[in-house]
């Protein structure tokens, strides 16, 4: 048997054993419709519960398998969806963080507690504290401008990290003037 071959035994077996640890845990846990889904009936289930580790062991070193695995193309794509929706919740929020927002924003748009978001603010050494300043009248027009034309424009009414930042940018105005005239303006 060439190497490859070894290696890609070694591999479906990794995935058999996985999948039996799985399933031996549906087991021990009583979640037989999720066994039952995938294909198991009430004489494999026994068997299942009467497997030991070394059993579980031999399997996984054995040149065959018994499974059947299909991809569900709409669930993976979902699932990737959101894990990079995650992940780029991840840079905004520290974006936001660096930029000093306050934790009521975070809270809102990342569900960060508050030690999280002390954690963080200290990680990137960011050190104001109180409320910010009232914008001149010159400022809050232009802020009302921004908001309202950026909300008007989100898909679904809110704004999103990115729309907060550009705010900040377009208006001179600090993230914390720009959160709290937002809520304003939504309070409205």
């Amino acid at each position: 048997m060439k190497k490859t071959d070894k290696q890609t035994m070694a591999k479906t077996g990794d995935l058999v054993v996985a999948v039996l640890v799985y399933t031996m845990r549906c087991v021990e846990d009583g979640d037989l419709e999720v066994l039952i889904n995938m294909g198991f009936g009430p004489a494999e289930i026994a068997e299942l519960s009467e497997l030991k580790l070394a059993d579980i062991q031999r399997i996984g070193k054995l040149r065959s398998h018994c499974l059947d695995i299909k991809l569900d193309k709409q669930a993976f794509a979902t699932m990737i969806q959101r894990i990079r929706m995650d992940g780029q919740s991840g840079e905004w929020e520290h974006v936001l963080i660096r930029a000093d927002a306050p934790f009521d924003m975070m809270r809102r748009l990342f569900g960060t507690s508050n030690r999280e978001f002390t954690k963080k603010r200290h990680l990137f050494a960011v050190s104001s504290v109180g409320r910010p300043t009232e914008p001149d009248e010159e400022t809050a027009i232009r802020l009302w401008h921004l908001i309202t034309e950026r909300i008007r424009q989100a898909p679904d009414g809110r704004l999103m990290p990115h729309d907060y930042l550009g705010i900040c940018e377009e208006s001179g105005a600090s993230l914390r003037t720009v959160w709290r005239e937002a809520k304003r303006l939504a309070s409205d």
